[in-house]
């Protein structure tokens, strides 16, 4: 009974992190049934007035800020269509000129940072606060939306910065420096509708209520108190706002129930539940340290902190290069954890470090379900070029995300 009383405190106290996910998982679905999504790309590459250099920062951005909230996958197929139509403009304008390779790298590049930028951004993240609050690691509690925000929008910033520099000086060939290309009339402005503002409203109440929530919670500590009555006080209007307010203009709810289930993210769901289980199963067997102990010999009690944050990133992101990002950063949430404890410092840091190295990987094709797609439907897209320039980002980010990670996250999570 008492083991009982303690799951069900342990879910109440963790309610406001569970509807979060839930609630950014709706939000998704608003975003793609209001067609906001599509709305929000074509606006921005229209603020590129056809400069190639602006093209690929606008698609880099685009796809970067739209997998803060989106699956990368969703945001690489709704990418996918008009970076064709650019392809076959330029193709038809300037004979023997291809710029396939840089459009692909651009939204592979955007589609995988972007994941990192927030904390509903990527599954890997759901995965890491399993990992935390199994391990029971000091300064989980946190972690909130807005607080990911606060060292992630940076770092992504300088991500995106790096990204796109490498598209356009070594990936884009130096004759199309300067161009300006005619964009297709699909560009074209296209004027708000009723459903359009709905999804606006709905969106700008997502982020408003989960900031403040996180604001008030740093700010007035009695807030932690009351935190998940108003967090499912909230979700319940949202989710009334959604599924039983009726549309004037539609007669109908905004939303249907068949509406959440189309595209649920079972996957997702099934890697967290296998996630604990092999936790679970490793932990029981002394497997995590032992492979921490290993690793940590690797590394040598005498290397510096940082060396140890380089060195762990960028094997999770060579790794993932080959195996699946979920499998990578599963097998080393623990052995971070360990290796960090073996070191005598926080694990917090580390543990984030698996996370968001495990959707950096721009290397190879099948590295990540952006890059899969994007290489499969983009034809001529250079297996030659994506992997050089893909080693280059792979170094240059693992280098930037150690010092990052090592420098900034204890003064956000203290």
């Amino acid at each position: 009974m008492a083991e009982n009383a303690g799951i069900f405190q342990y879910l109440w106290q963790r309610l406001p992190l569970i509807l979060l996910f839930a609630n950014g998982y709706l939000m998704y679905r608003l975003l793609v049934i209001t067609g906001l999504t599509d709305l929000f790309v074509r606006w921005s590459l229209r603020r590129s007035r056809g400069r190639v250099d602006r093209i690929f920062l606008y698609i880099i951005v685009t796809a970067t800020l739209l997998s803060f909230f989106i699956p990368n996958a969703i945001t690489v197929l709704t990418l996918l269509p008009i970076l064709k139509s650019i392809d076959e403009e330029i193709t038809f304008e300037y004979e023997g000129l291809r710029l396939t390779t840089p459009l692909s790298l651009s939204v592979i590049y955007g589609a995988n940072i972007g994941g990192m930028g927030s904390l509903i951004g990527s599954p890997a993240n759901l995965l890491l606060i399993a990992a935390l609050d199994f391990f029971g690691v000091p300064g989980r509690e946190q972690i909130n939306f807005f607080s990911w925000f606060l060292w992630a929008v940076p770092l992504v910033v300088v991500f995106v910065s790096i990204a796109w520099a490498l598209v356009v000086w070594l990936g884009v060939p130096h004759r199309a420096h300067g161009l300006r290309l005619q964009l297709p009339n699909t560009f074209a402005f296209q004027k708000l509708v009723s459903l359009h503002h709905d999804g606006i409203f709905l969106f700008g109440l997502f982020l408003a209520f989960w900031i403040s929530e996180a604001i008030l919670l740093e700010v007035v500590p009695s807030f932690g108190r009351i935190e998940s009555f108003i967090c499912l006080s909230y979700f319940l209007v949202f989710l009334w706002l959604c599924f039983f307010r009726h549309r004037p203009a539609q007669g109908r709810p905004l939303m249907q129930v068949r509406d959440v289930f189309s595209e649920l993210p079972w996957r997702g769901l099934l890697f967290l539940g296998l996630l604990i289980a092999v936790m679970v199963v490793v932990n029981v067997l002394d497997l995590d340290r032992q492979a921490a102990s290993i690793y940590s010999a690797w590394i040598g009690r005498e290397t510096s902190v940082f060396v140890m944050f380089l060195f762990t990133t960028l094997t999770v992101i060579f790794l993932t290069e080959i195996f699946s990002n979920t499998v990578v950063s599963m097998a080393f949430f623990s052995i971070a954890y360990y290796a960090a404890v073996g070191q005598g410092i926080s694990p917090l840091a580390l543990m984030i470090s698996v996370s968001i190295a495990s959707t950096c990987a721009f290397m190879t094709p099948v590295a990540t379900p952006c890059n899969a797609l994007v290489f499969g439907e983009m034809k001529g897209t250079s297996l030659r070029r994506m992997l050089l320039l893909g080693v280059v980002l792979n170094v240059v980010g693992g280098l930037l995300m150690a010092l990052w990670l090592n420098y900034v996250i204890p003064l956000v999570y203290p």
